[in-house]
Protein backbone atom coordinates (compact mmCIF):
# COMPACT_ATOMS: atom_id res chain seq x y z
CA UNK A 1 0.00 0.00 0.00
CA UNK A 2 0.97 3.73 -0.80
CA UNK A 3 3.27 4.74 2.25
CA UNK A 4 1.59 8.16 2.43
CA UNK A 5 -1.93 6.08 2.83
CA UNK A 6 -0.65 3.62 5.35
CA UNK A 7 0.84 6.51 7.69
CA UNK A 8 -2.03 8.05 7.95
CA UNK A 9 -4.23 5.07 8.58
CA UNK A 10 -1.33 4.56 11.51
CA UNK A 11 -1.70 7.52 12.79
CA UNK A 12 -5.35 7.76 12.84
CA UNK A 13 -5.47 4.15 14.27
CA UNK A 14 -2.99 4.90 17.02
CA UNK A 15 -4.59 8.70 17.77
CA UNK A 16 -7.88 6.71 18.14
CA UNK A 17 -6.52 4.09 20.73
CA UNK A 18 -4.58 6.78 22.90
CA UNK A 19 -7.63 8.61 23.64
CA UNK A 20 -9.88 5.82 24.01
CA UNK A 21 -7.11 3.69 26.10
CA UNK A 22 -5.23 6.74 27.76
CA UNK A 23 -3.32 4.96 30.43
CA UNK A 24 -1.66 2.38 27.34
CA UNK A 25 1.88 2.82 26.96
CA UNK A 26 1.76 1.85 23.17
CA UNK A 27 5.57 0.71 23.08
CA UNK A 28 4.79 -0.24 19.88
CA UNK A 29 3.88 3.37 18.07
CA UNK A 30 7.58 5.38 18.11
CA UNK A 31 8.88 2.46 15.90
CA UNK A 32 6.45 1.51 13.96
CA UNK A 33 6.58 -0.07 10.28
CA UNK A 34 4.55 3.20 8.60
CA UNK A 35 7.41 5.22 9.96
CA UNK A 36 10.16 3.62 8.81
CA UNK A 37 10.62 5.27 5.86
CA UNK A 38 11.00 8.64 7.47
CA UNK A 39 13.79 10.67 8.64
CA UNK A 40 11.54 12.77 10.64
CA UNK A 41 7.73 13.64 10.38
CA UNK A 42 6.61 16.99 12.02
CA UNK A 43 3.04 18.49 12.41
CA UNK A 44 2.16 22.50 11.73
CA UNK A 45 -1.09 23.92 11.81
CA UNK A 46 -1.78 27.29 9.73
CA UNK A 47 -2.11 30.48 12.10
CA UNK A 48 -4.08 33.34 10.85
CA UNK A 49 -2.58 36.82 10.80
CA UNK A 50 -4.04 40.47 11.06
CA UNK A 51 -2.44 41.27 7.63
CA UNK A 52 -0.47 39.03 4.93
CA UNK A 53 -1.28 35.02 4.17
CA UNK A 54 -1.25 32.33 7.12
CA UNK A 55 1.66 31.32 9.17
CA UNK A 56 2.60 27.58 9.59
CA UNK A 57 3.33 26.97 13.27
CA UNK A 58 5.00 24.02 14.45
CA UNK A 59 2.94 22.52 17.00
CA UNK A 60 4.76 19.02 17.26
CA UNK A 61 7.87 18.28 16.04
CA UNK A 62 7.28 14.05 16.89
CA UNK A 63 4.37 11.34 16.27
CA UNK A 64 4.69 10.86 19.34
CA UNK A 65 4.32 14.48 20.73
CA UNK A 66 1.50 15.07 18.05
CA UNK A 67 -0.42 12.29 20.22
CA UNK A 68 -0.16 14.09 23.48
CA UNK A 69 -1.25 17.04 21.62
CA UNK A 70 -4.43 15.76 20.95
CA UNK A 71 -5.34 14.33 24.41
CA UNK A 72 -4.19 17.66 25.91
CA UNK A 73 -6.35 19.83 23.35
CA UNK A 74 -9.62 18.40 24.20
CA UNK A 75 -9.83 16.45 20.53
CA UNK A 76 -12.47 13.11 20.72
CA UNK A 77 -11.39 11.25 17.44
CA UNK A 78 -9.48 10.95 14.74
CA UNK A 79 -11.25 10.31 11.26
CA UNK A 80 -8.91 9.04 8.16
CA UNK A 81 -10.78 10.79 5.34
CA UNK A 82 -10.57 10.21 1.24
CA UNK A 83 -11.41 12.62 -1.70
CA UNK A 84 -11.37 11.44 -5.62
CA UNK A 85 -9.20 14.03 -7.73
CA UNK A 86 -10.61 12.58 -11.13
CA UNK A 87 -14.02 13.40 -11.72
CA UNK A 88 -13.28 15.32 -14.68
CA UNK A 89 -10.58 12.90 -16.33
CA UNK A 90 -10.11 14.32 -19.72
CA UNK A 91 -8.59 11.37 -22.10
CA UNK A 92 -5.47 12.27 -23.13
CA UNK A 93 -4.98 14.90 -20.53
CA UNK A 94 -5.86 14.13 -17.41
CA UNK A 95 -5.53 9.75 -15.77
CA UNK A 96 -7.60 8.58 -13.18
CA UNK A 97 -6.73 7.93 -9.65
CA UNK A 98 -6.36 4.24 -9.68
CA UNK A 99 -3.21 5.15 -11.94
CA UNK A 100 -1.99 8.09 -10.48
CA UNK A 101 -1.92 6.28 -7.11
CA UNK A 102 0.75 4.32 -8.80
CA UNK A 103 3.52 7.30 -8.57
CA UNK A 104 4.29 9.81 -5.68
CA UNK A 105 1.92 12.39 -4.69
CA UNK A 106 -0.59 11.04 -7.02
CA UNK A 107 -3.93 9.10 -7.02
CA UNK A 108 -6.64 10.37 -4.43
CA UNK A 109 -6.74 13.06 -1.56
CA UNK A 110 -6.37 11.40 1.91
CA UNK A 111 -5.69 13.47 5.17
CA UNK A 112 -7.16 12.71 8.91
CA UNK A 113 -9.72 14.87 10.35
CA UNK A 114 -9.22 15.56 14.49
CA UNK A 115 -12.71 16.23 15.44
CA UNK A 116 -13.49 18.29 18.97
CA UNK A 117 -16.68 17.32 20.96
CA UNK A 118 -17.86 20.43 20.73
CA UNK A 119 -17.94 19.95 16.89
CA UNK A 120 -14.78 21.91 15.84
CA UNK A 121 -12.37 20.01 13.54
CA UNK A 122 -9.00 20.28 11.91
CA UNK A 123 -8.07 18.49 8.79
CA UNK A 124 -3.99 17.17 8.48
CA UNK A 125 -2.57 16.69 5.10
CA UNK A 126 0.60 15.12 4.73
CA UNK A 127 3.65 16.52 2.18
CA UNK A 128 6.20 14.52 1.71
CA UNK A 129 9.71 15.18 0.16
CA UNK A 130 13.37 13.29 0.06
CA UNK A 131 14.71 15.37 2.74
CA UNK A 132 17.73 13.13 3.31
CA UNK A 133 18.47 11.13 -0.08
CA UNK A 134 22.03 9.63 1.58
CA UNK A 135 20.69 8.36 5.08
CA UNK A 136 21.94 4.92 5.54
CA UNK A 137 19.10 3.54 7.52
CA UNK A 138 16.94 4.03 3.98
CA UNK A 139 15.57 6.35 6.08
CA UNK A 140 15.26 9.18 2.64
CA UNK A 141 11.62 11.02 3.59
CA UNK A 142 10.38 13.73 5.65
CA UNK A 143 7.24 13.91 6.29
CA UNK A 144 5.27 17.29 7.33
CA UNK A 145 1.37 17.48 8.39
CA UNK A 146 -0.23 21.10 7.78
CA UNK A 147 -3.62 21.22 9.87
CA UNK A 148 -6.38 23.86 8.56
CA UNK A 149 -10.11 24.03 9.64
CA UNK A 150 -12.82 21.64 8.16
CA UNK A 151 -15.92 20.43 8.69
CA UNK A 152 -16.59 17.17 10.88
CA UNK A 153 -16.81 13.76 8.83
CA UNK A 154 -20.57 13.24 8.78
CA UNK A 155 -20.01 8.91 8.12
CA UNK A 156 -18.03 6.40 6.84
CA UNK A 157 -18.76 2.56 5.46
CA UNK A 158 -19.25 0.21 6.94
CA UNK A 159 -16.75 -2.90 8.08
CA UNK A 160 -19.09 -5.42 6.66
CA UNK A 161 -20.22 -4.22 3.83
CA UNK A 162 -17.20 -3.12 2.55
CA UNK A 163 -15.77 -6.48 3.15
CA UNK A 164 -18.68 -7.54 0.65
CA UNK A 165 -17.86 -5.20 -1.55
CA UNK A 166 -13.79 -6.17 -1.47
CA UNK A 167 -14.44 -9.72 -2.17
CA UNK A 168 -16.74 -9.22 -4.91
CA UNK A 169 -14.36 -7.00 -6.45
CA UNK A 170 -10.90 -9.38 -5.69
CA UNK A 171 -13.20 -12.25 -7.65
CA UNK A 172 -13.86 -10.35 -10.49
CA UNK A 173 -10.55 -9.20 -10.83
CA UNK A 174 -8.84 -12.51 -10.03
CA UNK A 175 -10.94 -14.25 -12.49
CA UNK A 176 -9.83 -11.84 -15.37
CA UNK A 177 -5.83 -12.56 -14.55
CA UNK A 178 -6.88 -16.01 -14.28
CA UNK A 179 -8.29 -15.99 -17.51
CA UNK A 180 -5.00 -13.92 -19.03
CA UNK A 181 -2.63 -16.15 -17.51
CA UNK A 182 -1.16 -13.62 -15.34
CA UNK A 183 -0.30 -16.20 -12.60
CA UNK A 184 1.46 -13.93 -10.27
CA UNK A 185 -1.14 -10.98 -10.23
CA UNK A 186 -3.70 -13.45 -9.65
CA UNK A 187 -1.83 -15.27 -6.61
CA UNK A 188 -1.93 -11.93 -5.21
CA UNK A 189 -5.77 -11.50 -5.46
CA UNK A 190 -6.24 -14.69 -4.45
CA UNK A 191 -4.05 -14.08 -1.06
CA UNK A 192 -5.95 -10.95 -0.37
CA UNK A 193 -9.32 -13.01 -0.68
CA UNK A 194 -8.03 -15.53 1.72
CA UNK A 195 -7.08 -12.93 4.42
CA UNK A 196 -10.14 -11.28 4.15
CA UNK A 197 -11.93 -14.72 4.58
CA UNK A 198 -9.79 -15.49 7.84
CA UNK A 199 -7.63 -18.13 5.79
CA UNK A 200 -3.96 -18.69 6.25
CA UNK A 201 -2.12 -16.24 4.13
CA UNK A 202 -0.70 -18.39 1.30
CA UNK A 203 2.52 -15.39 0.94
CA UNK A 204 2.79 -14.32 5.15
CA UNK A 205 4.91 -11.22 5.97
CA UNK A 206 5.85 -10.49 9.08
CA UNK A 207 3.72 -8.32 11.13
CA UNK A 208 5.01 -6.67 13.87
CA UNK A 209 3.28 -5.35 16.71
CA UNK A 210 1.60 -1.96 15.35
CA UNK A 211 -1.67 0.20 15.61
CA UNK A 212 -3.70 -2.89 12.86
CA UNK A 213 -3.58 -5.02 16.51
CA UNK A 214 -5.96 -2.63 18.12
CA UNK A 215 -8.72 -3.21 15.40
CA UNK A 216 -11.55 -6.13 15.50
CA UNK A 217 -10.99 -9.00 14.29
CA UNK A 218 -13.33 -8.41 10.86
CA UNK A 219 -11.67 -4.68 10.68
CA UNK A 220 -8.38 -6.14 10.98
CA UNK A 221 -8.67 -9.06 8.46
CA UNK A 222 -10.50 -5.77 6.26
CA UNK A 223 -7.84 -3.83 6.14
CA UNK A 224 -5.26 -6.69 5.84
CA UNK A 225 -6.97 -7.95 3.10
CA UNK A 226 -6.82 -3.99 1.31
CA UNK A 227 -3.30 -3.69 1.50
CA UNK A 228 -2.67 -6.80 0.07
CA UNK A 229 -5.17 -5.74 -2.99
CA UNK A 230 -3.45 -2.39 -3.54
CA UNK A 231 -1.21 -3.41 -6.04
CA UNK A 232 -1.95 0.28 -8.25
CA UNK A 233 1.78 0.92 -7.56
CA UNK A 234 2.45 -2.37 -9.34
CA UNK A 235 1.39 -2.10 -12.99
CA UNK A 236 4.23 -4.37 -13.90
CA UNK A 237 2.20 -6.82 -13.15
CA UNK A 238 -0.09 -6.18 -16.23
CA UNK A 239 2.94 -6.35 -18.51
CA UNK A 240 2.76 -7.62 -21.70
CA UNK A 241 -1.51 -7.49 -22.29
CA UNK A 242 -1.99 -7.72 -25.48
CA UNK A 243 -5.81 -7.01 -24.84
CA UNK A 244 -8.34 -6.00 -27.34
CA UNK A 245 -10.33 -2.60 -27.21
CA UNK A 246 -12.94 -4.64 -25.45
CA UNK A 247 -10.61 -6.33 -23.35
CA UNK A 248 -8.92 -3.26 -22.23
CA UNK A 249 -12.47 -1.37 -21.22
CA UNK A 250 -13.38 -4.83 -19.20
CA UNK A 251 -9.85 -4.34 -17.46
CA UNK A 252 -10.18 -0.50 -16.80
CA UNK A 253 -13.79 -1.24 -15.56
CA UNK A 254 -12.20 -4.10 -13.35
CA UNK A 255 -9.70 -2.15 -12.01
CA UNK A 256 -11.73 1.24 -10.93
CA UNK A 257 -13.99 -1.37 -8.85
CA UNK A 258 -10.82 -2.82 -7.56
CA UNK A 259 -9.75 0.82 -6.42
CA UNK A 260 -13.09 1.72 -5.18
CA UNK A 261 -13.71 -1.47 -2.67
CA UNK A 262 -9.87 -1.39 -1.91
CA UNK A 263 -10.15 2.25 -0.78
CA UNK A 264 -13.46 1.86 1.05
CA UNK A 265 -11.97 -1.31 2.77
CA UNK A 266 -8.98 1.00 4.45
CA UNK A 267 -11.47 3.86 5.09
CA UNK A 268 -13.74 1.52 6.76
CA UNK A 269 -11.45 -0.38 8.81
CA UNK A 270 -9.57 2.34 10.09
CA UNK A 271 -12.29 4.11 11.21
CA UNK A 272 -14.13 1.11 12.63
CA UNK A 273 -13.21 1.97 15.91
CA UNK A 274 -14.27 5.70 15.65
CA UNK A 275 -16.93 7.27 17.96
CA UNK A 276 -19.42 8.34 16.12
CA UNK A 277 -20.60 12.04 17.35
CA UNK A 278 -24.09 11.89 18.95
CA UNK A 279 -26.73 13.42 16.30
CA UNK A 280 -28.95 15.41 18.34
CA UNK A 281 -32.33 17.07 17.46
Amino acid sequence: MDGEVAQLAALVLSANHRLNHPADPMPWFPEQRAFSSCGRIGFRAAAKRKFGAARHVSVADTPSDWLNLLANTGVARVVLSFTRQDDDVVMGETIPDRIAAGFAGGGSLWAMATETGDGGALCWQAGWRAAFPTAKDGRIWEAEYLAQPCVNQAGWPDVAKASENLEAALKAIKSFADDHHFSQIAAIFQSSLQILRGAPDPIPVPRPPGPADTLSPAARRLLDAGQRGWIFDRLGLWKDQDFSADLWARYADLSEQLYVAVTTAIVAAVNSTVSKPEVTS
